[in-house]
């Protein structure tokens, strides 16, 4: 009997069923298949499903990705209007068995992180999108649908931020859930350290709410920083802080001041804490068919006062620069206008690398990633590939261990520290074996250099990792026990591990 009321609920749309237990719904026999998960879910919201070829469909798996490496075409597309429609979403897919992605703003370009082939289901955010201030405006509930851009555009006429992404087209969620590096972080840390609550959907389908002090505190604690293996969340509740206007642009240099540049990111990794509101993401861009090498810093600084000091190396008469955008104005005004600089629809790759401060390290990764690019990938059509040095200060660090911690569990003692990006992008589907193989490779390679040198970090940041780079692995062990033990005791079969495809999985490390 509990059988066919439970595929009856399905079917003819009673939302109770939305707090079955997940370990009920897998036991159901006589559960339709996978194949028929998608007519269950246009029978039940007709209107916010999406079947190949209409233009639902076409929209949301071809409008909302970053990346090319990212096309896929999904057996249907289910766009929830609110937190009770993926509750619903999650137990229909438990009780059918059936394989998903979850989509916040699209931007990790792994293949099958944020979409999935038929017959698989792709869960889109989409129109997930609160944003709204308490009353006394201290905290803003932020849905996952939302973009930073979103995020900034909304608090800033009130003269507010949040501790959000310095990308405007980077979605809420992934960056959140992989812990986050803002312009603010060495004033507030991680962006997760400055979400207050969650609203999420546990694997049985149940809605709650994780805080700091609640009874779902342990929750609340592994998703700063545990990625997707726990929850899907439908609602953030992030801290704001006063800043009406900052100080932000980016600086252009050429390559004829390349020495001087890399002496400037030295510095500021080395004395970045001395000034909190201080950040900086220096850039260097090359085009090896080309033959060009640019080198860029993002400065910002979190006042309506300038103070020039901290970036003093990257400016006048220390280094002589191309062109320089920075200017006192709001942050979302920067965010919007920087937008363009990150195109969609090429092919991207990321990769991540972490070392100590060290004016040696700076140099030995520097060379090493630019005379391997030119020397094999300059026939790639198209390729442009760009490393970025992110100084991580005491101070950033100090700030996540005084907000009550965080699963990433950065050793403080031997901060400061520099997390490097990589990214390529081209434009052929053809050369992206290539591509990938120099990747894995090249990061491999410099970080064995730097190992030998005693150069080396052993924390990896998650959101600009590629595909095989062990994550958790670099968390401290006892902490990555703890994330096993709250997976285990929040998602016993393993819901967000085996069906909802893509991320870093703690049970895996």
């Amino acid at each position: 009997m509990f059988t066919h009321r439970v595929v009856a609920a399905l079917l003819l749309g009673v939302t109770a069923v939305a707090a079955v237990p997940a370990a009920a719904a897998v036991e159901v026999e006589g559960a339709t298949n996978q194949k028929n998960a998608c007519s269950t879910f246009k029978q039940k919201y007709p209107d916010y499903t999406f079947l190949p070829n209409s233009p639902g469909y076409i929209w949301e798996t071809q409008g909302h990705y970053w990346s090319a490496t990212l096309a896929q075409s999904p057996a249907c597309v289910f766009v929830p209007q609110n937190e009770n429609h993926v509750s619903w979403a999650v137990s229909t897919l438990t009780l059918t068995s059936t394989k998903f992605a979850v989509r916040g703003g699209g931007h990790m370009p792994i293949p099958g992180y944020n979409n999935i082939d038929s017959p698989g289901v792709l869960l889109s955010t989409s129109n997930l999108t609160t944003l709204t201030l308490s009353r006394d405006k201290s905290v803003v509930s932020v849905g996952p649908g939302n973009r930073w851009r979103d995020v900034y555009a909304y608090l800033q006429p009130s003269g507010l931020a949040a501790i959000g992404g310095r990308v405007g087209k980077v979605g809420v969620p992934g960056l959140l859930l992989g812990g986050g590096i803002s312009f603010y972080s060495n004033q507030y840390g991680f962006a997760a350290d400055n979400v207050v609550k969650y609203q999420v959907v546990l694997a049985s389908g149940s809605v709650v709410e994780a805080t700091a002090t609640n009874s779902y505190s342990d929750l609340f604690w592994a998703l700063k920083g545990g990625g997707n293996s726990f929850a899907i969340v439908t609602r953030f509740d992030l801290r704001t802080v006063k800043s009406p206007q900052v100080w932000v642009g980016i600086a252009q240099y050429d390559q004829s001041q390349a020495q001087k540049y890399l002496d400037a990111v030295y510095n500021f990794g080395k004395y970045g804490s001395l000034d909190s509101k201080a950040a900086i993401i220096p850039t260097i861009v090359t085009f090896p068919g080309m033959n060009v090498t640019a080198y860029a810093a993002a400065k910002f600084y979190d006042s309506t006062v300038n103070n020039p000091k901290p970036f003093e190396n990257f400016t006048a008469p220390n280094i002589m620069t191309v062109a320089d955008s920075y200017a006192l104005q709001p942050l979302s005004t920067y965010i919007a206008s920087t937008d363009p600089l990150q195109p969609d629809y090429l092919r991207q790759e990321f990769r991540v690398m972490s070392s100590i401060v060290s004016r040696d390290a700076v140099q030995l990764i520097h060379d090493t990633f630019l005379s391997q690019v030119y020397a094999k990938l300059s026939n790639i059509a198209g390729i442009q590939a760009s490393l970025t040095f992110q100084p991580v200060t005491k101070e950033f660090i100090r700030q996540g261990i005084n907000n009550g911690g965080n699963p990433q569990g950065v050793d403080i003692s031997k901060a400061p520290y520099f997390w490097m990006v990589e990214n390529w992008s081209w434009t052929d589907e053809a050369d992206d074996d290539t591509v990938y193989a120099f990747a894995k490779g090249i990061t491999a390679d410099i970080m064995k250099m730097l190992k030998k040198k005693g150069l080396a970090a052993d924390y990896l940041y998650m959101n600009d990792a590629g595909k095989g780079q062990e994550i958790f692995q670099h968390y401290p062990p006892a902490n990555l026990a703890r994330l096993k033990q709250i997976r285990a005791k929040y998602d016993p079969l393993k819901i967000y591990t085996a069906l909802l495809t893509g991320g870093w999985k703690v049970s895996q490390a």
